[in-house]
């Protein structure tokens, strides 16, 4: 199972959770549940609206790290 922080579009994955996600710091009406891996995805893909990322700590290959804003 998967969890999606609405609040900072975040997906992490429940079966992997270390301390640095803060799962218990989202409030319980911005968290919502994931049950596939096929959906979440879909909503990591560029075409969703909003693009969610995946967590760097429990969901490391699906992070997605914006070099861009190394260089500004």
């Amino acid at each position: 199972m998967y969890i999606a922080d609405l609040e900072n579009n975040i997906i992490h994955d429940m079966s992997f959770v270390r301390y640095e996600c803060n799962i218990n710091k989202i409030p319980p009406d911005k968290k919502k549940k994931i049950y596939n891996i096929t959906t979440v995805k879909r909503m990591i893909d560029t075409d969703h609206k909003p693009q969610f990322n995946g967590c760097q700590y429990c969901m490391s290959e699906f992070h997605q790290f914006d070099f861009t804003g190394l260089y500004r």
